[in-house]
């Protein structure tokens, strides 16, 4: 089993292959970039950005995820790794509400616990209060 040093549990945001985010890059030079966000966590998303983005850059985020509509968030680089015009990059989170945590880990849990019950080979896995359904792709999820 992988070592699992995050301190966050965090999940997949892939439906329709990635889920568009508001992303304002806060150096010398603001700005706006375009940015998918690949996964995300209490403490820090994951984010594929369509420029050039250094580490320790302050960020400021919209969310436009599932549940989590028009949530704004303050972060900074934590990595990046650049692939051609694109940069990887790690945003670790400066303060979260409260409320923000309580839904981040809710989504978290049922996603991990879905994922749990599936390596069990269980089929009737989902349920339509799961607070990660409405970002699921997987053959199982309800229609």
């Amino acid at each position: 089993m992988k070592d699992e040093r995050r301190k966050h549990k965090r999940f997949p945001v892939i439906r329709d292959l990635a889920e568009p985010v508001e992303l304002f890059v806060q150096d010398e030079h603001p700005r706006e970039v375009p940015a998918v966000l690949t996964n995300l966590s209490v403490g820090g998303m994951s984010l594929v950005v369509f420029a050039h983005v250094t580490g320790d850059t302050r960020l400021k985020i919209i969310l436009n995820v599932p549940g989590l509509e028009g949530v704004e968030l303050n972060g900074h680089v934590t990595w990046e790794e650049r692939k051609g015009d694109t940069t990887n990059v790690g945003v670790k989170f400066n303060h979260v509400s409260h409320d923000f945590t309580k839904r981040i880990n809710l989504m978290a849990e049922d996603f991990q616990n879905c994922e749990l019950k599936l390596s069990f080979g269980l089929k009737d896995v989902c349920f339509r209060d799961c607070t990660y359904w409405p970002l699921c792709g997987k053959a199982v999820r309800m229609k």
